[in-house]
């Protein structure tokens, strides 16, 4: 190789480290790239992009790269990306081997310990976790390391920690729209909710999983006065539930525009039709870009309404007409809908979802209740113990309107923190919330009632991961109910 291009490629990895530092990842990556063309054997080249990778989640590229240089897998850039790609596969386990063996090195030590962490943090050792984020601020106190901390303790419900280090993380100068994302999760926990859904509208540069806007070409207010008597579009985003629990603020606009139309996903066309006389709902297929002066997300009219505490938050109990369908089995015991798993897909699932062998010894033992599943989505290793329960039956073939209609047949319904538990609120169904000791910041830190919706009672955690005092807590209520029903 030349000395010209020698220098050439040395620029430019110099350059990817000074965008890797910015967590200007893309720019980085293609530095990293163009310098690994001219210099192929460059270890420290490749070991800066499986970093990338792993910061970014692109899992096919770093076992692309991987691949190419397997004739060097002694090596510690391989061995380190070998320990990512463990982790992509969430073989978490045989990543920590791989990271001590690592551990000493110190001009990757910083990597290393980041990448332990969260191994730790993925097999629930939060305390080893937390030893290794320190071990890493120690090394280095950048911003890196505070974001990974106020992730952290986010992650394990501590949202007054998280938010001093997410403020502690010089990402909080509104250059990095992810960490101002990650901010406004902790705010509203916090119940600071001016900031939070003021900061909340960076959710759509969040650094994984973008939410995606829509109708960018029609013009979006900046205040309500912009909007009075104006014809003004509002679309539905992220998941069901979330479209339901928003909805109210739809409402809300009417105090400023008649001239309403709430596009949303067609699960929820029917449910939705009878929100407000003076609002029209129609789905993605049926919607006629017609006329709108403004757009608005759902999820954006807090912000917007400029809502400041929880008493600003109205609610508006939703009517529709009920099923005609008997489908209760035993009208002599107590009949319970419940839902114990959501979407698979939702980052933080396996917090908020109730594996199913524990539901399952629920279920037996309260073999006099007849309890009806809700929920469509079960996962796939709870189904193979599913079928055989006598005192449960299955109507999440059901749909999503379907299962409105049939919710107040039963005596209770009891949900995980899914979109059933939202339909059954904004119906004013008596029900229970089975809430995670983490969880999502729309519940704040309530442990018994909801500013969301008067009929929810909530159960929560009083431990991480422990399903324990939530269970014993439905058990007296269900007995409590059997009682009154003799």
């Amino acid at each position: 190789m030349s000395l010209d291009n020698f220098k050439k490629a040395k620029s430019l990895f110099d350059e990817g480290i000074e965008y890797s530092k910015q967590s200007n990842y893309i720019l980085a990556e293609k530095k990293f790239l163009d310098s690994l063309n001219l210099l192929p054997e460059r270890l420290s080249i490749v070991g800066n992009l499986f970093t990338i990778y792993f910061n970014t989640n692109k899992n096919l590229q770093l076992k692309n790269l991987l691949s190419k240089y397997e004739k060097f897998s002694n090596e510690k850039e391989i061995i380190y990306g070998k320990a990512i790609n463990f982790y992509f596969e969430k073989k978490y386990s045989d990543s920590i081997k791989l990271c001590k063996k690592l551990i000493n090195i110190e001009e990757i030590q910083e990597f290393i310990l980041d990448l332990l962490a969260f191994n730790y943090q993925n097999l629930n050792l939060f305390l080893e976790s937390l030893n290794a984020f320190k071990k890493r601020l120690k090394i280095k106190r950048d911003k890196i390391a505070y974001y990974n901390l106020g992730n952290f303790f986010y992650e394990i419900g501590k949202p007054r920690q998280s938010f001093y280090y997410y403020k502690k993380s010089d990402l909080y100068n509104n250059k990095d729209k992810s960490n101002l994302w990650n901010l406004s999760l902790c705010a509203l926990t916090l119940e600071k909710l001016e900031l939070g859904f003021s900061l909340y509208e960076n959710r759509w540069f969040k650094r994984t999983d973008p939410i995606r806007k829509k109708f960018i070409e029609i013009k979006s207010p900046l205040n309500v006065k912009e909007i009075e008597n104006k014809n003004i579009l509002i679309s539905d985003e992220q998941g069901l539930g979330d479209t339901i629990q928003f909805s109210r603020f739809v409402i809300d606009l009417l105090n400023y525009t008649t001239k309403i139309t709430f596009v949303v996903n067609s699960k929820l066309l029917e449910l939705f039709s009878n929100l407000h006389k003076n609002i029209n709902v129609v789905d993605y297929s049926n919607l006629k870009l017609n006329n709108y002066e403004y757009h608005i997300s759902v999820c954006s009219l807090p912000n917007l309404l400029n809502i400041k505490k929880k008493s600003d938050i109205n609610f508006y109990k939703l009517s529709i007409k009920e099923k005609s369908e008997d489908i209760i089995n035993n009208k002599k015991n107590i009949n319970v809908g419940i839902c114990w798993s959501g979407n698979t897909n939702y980052p933080r699932d396996k917090y908020r979802s109730i594996n199913f062998g524990k539901v399952k010894e629920f279920i037996l033992k309260n073999r006099d209740v007849n309890f009806y599943k809700l929920s469509r989505d079960i996962k796939e290793n709870n189904q193979i113990d599913y079928n055989p329960l006598p005192n449960l039956t299955d109507l999440g073939r059901r749909n999503f309107f379907e299962i409105s209609q049939l919710l107040n047949k039963f005596d209770l319904v009891v949900s995980s923190d899914t979109s059933i538990i939202h339909l059954a609120g904004i119906l004013n169904i008596k029900c229970i919330l089975l809430l995670n000791y983490n969880s999502d910041w729309r519940w704040f830190s309530d442990s018994k009632k909801t500013i969301w919706y008067p009929s929810i009672t909530i159960i929560k955690q009083k431990k991480i991961n422990n399903w324990d005092n939530v269970f014993e807590e439905l058990d007296q209520i269900l007995q409590e109910k059997k009682r009154q029903r003799c």
